[in-house]
């Protein structure tokens, strides 16, 4: 079996029935020859497991000689889900031991195949989808970098950089979970196009409905999850009521949408190690929210049906 790269940044993994992954770092241009298969069946897994956001790279398919046969894909899994957020989903450093990283460090740590996203879909039987950035919001991203890059502008497209939207009939998600807080984890800084808090809200909540507009469109079915920051316990009162606010507004436009269902469970209050690359989660932090999504989701079975079967 061969397999065909062109891609000098990022880190595979490869999987050969469900023996030890092999690493496959930054293959560059090549044609990757695995050897030692015997006759008969068999399956091969590749995730790409690191965040290339600036630049593109290609993996060209498993290629194997004219005298063997490729066997038709697998069927999809029974249950599909979609996450859509930030380097909270990207898995961003989790495989260094120090929190204090260059630009470099964190693309080779970083591994989308640790984070609880994957994790979930692990436990759970689903094919799934991590559609994450780090550093990105809805409308504003944090420290408003890459301003008119953020999720909302991005989540239609193939590639970040090229406007060419993404179709794939197959995909049709039950569950699509969304976290994206960045654009108001930074104060506003002077000459950003919002004047003060509410601008940014109002355009948080009205790119929010696009998002959901856009979702409901693919997957008419889909269940929403957006897990929600608890503010019980904070003294911040304005906070309290932007949450309050922007969580009724988007509701209101799931339904508007015609979404059935849009839950805001409460985000765990454990303490985080933040042991990774600049202060972000570990993989014991990781594996506590997994175990606390996939927990969510195993008490609603209904999720997983779709509204026209039975």
């Amino acid at each position: 079996m061969l397999l065909k790269f062109d891609d000098d940044k990022n880190e595979y993994r490869l999987t050969v029935d469900g023996a030890a992954p092999r690493r496959l770092p930054q293959p560059g241009r090549v044609e990757m020859i695995v050897r030692g298969l015997g006759p008969g069946r068999h399956r091969a897994r590749l995730d790409k497991i690191t965040e290339s956001v600036d630049s593109a790279g290609t993996f060209h398919g498993f290629f194997v000689p004219r005298s063997e046969a490729v066997r038709p894909p697998p069927l999809p899994r029974a249950r599909q889900i979609e996450f859509i957020g930030d380097s909270g989903m990207t898995g961003y450093g989790i495989r260094s031991d120090t929190r204090t990283c260059t630009k470099e460090e964190v693309r080779l740590r970083t591994d989308s195949s640790a984070a609880w996203p994957a994790m979930v879909a692990r436990s759970i039987d689903a094919d799934y989808q991590i559609n994450a950035i780090s550093g990105i919001g809805l409308v504003r991203n944090f420290e408003a970098v890459m301003p008119g890059r953020a999720m909302s502008t991005l989540y239609p497209r193939v590639l970040p950089g090229a406007p060419q939207e993404w179709r794939d009939p197959a995909w049709h998600p039950m569950v699509v979970v969304i976290v994206l807080f960045n654009d108001f984890g930074t104060a506003l800084h002077p000459g950003e196009r919002w004047s003060d808090r509410a601008a940014l809200v109002g355009d948080y909540v009205r790119a929010y409905r696009q998002l959901i507009d856009a979702i409901h469109r693919q997957s008419p079915g889909a269940t929403l999850v957006l897990p929600w920051i608890d503010l019980d316990k904070s003294d911040d009162a304005a906070l309290k009521q932007f949450s309050a606010g922007a969580q009724a507004a988007i509701r209101s436009a799931a339904i508007d949408a015609g979404v059935t269902r849009i839950e805001f469970p409460l985000l765990p209050s454990f303490v985080p190690e933040n042991s990774a690359c600049d202060y972000h989660g570990s993989r014991n932090d990781h594996r506590q929210l997994a175990e606390w999504m996939t927990a969510w989701l195993n008490a609603r079975p209904a999720v997983w049906k779709r509204p026209d079967r039975r």
